[in-house]
């Protein structure tokens, strides 16, 4: 049986200094933009939702069929925003069509009924005061 990784051993780990800059990017990571076009055929633009990260175009498509539509696509999608570079992902997480202000990309998770308590536990015993803030707000999602 493999010895499990207790809170001290994860506090210790995100303490080093491997991963302590790892850390701070995620922690200062917006993530990508939600974009739209008017270039893409209309079957086509309901199965793809197109986000930009940096200079690039992520394209995301439901089924590996509308991924191949969409690399045909791509270079005149990057083109028409003025992107360097675009990449194609199959893609099954549905997003939602409509985002208004203040909402996220995906919907938030879903905790178990016993989540919580363990997220909190597991809090108490770590150290590094950000990781133990983001344990405690995860466990407030209900």
């Amino acid at each position: 049986m493999a010895k499990a990784i207790g809170p001290q051993s994860i506090d210790l780990l995100l303490g080093g200094d491997q991963l302590r800059p790892l850390s701070r990017q995620a922690r200062d990571y917006k993530g990508p933009s939600r974009i739209e076009s008017s270039s893409l055929p209309p079957a086509l633009a309901s199965r793809v939702t197109l986000l930009q990260e940096d200079d690039t175009l992520l394209l995301l498509a439901e089924n590996n069929a509308v991924a191949q539509l969409l690399r045909f696509h791509a270079p005149n999608l990057a083109r028409e925003q003025g992107l360097k570079d675009w990449k194609v992902q199959v893609s099954r997480i549905a997003l939602p069509v409509a985002i208004g202000p203040g909402e996220s990309l995906l919907t938030p998770p879903r905790l178990s009924a016993n989540a919580p308590a363990c997220l909190n536990e597991a809090a108490d015993a770590i150290t590094d005061p950000d990781l133990k803030a983001a344990l405690r707000r995860l466990a407030s999602r209900q």
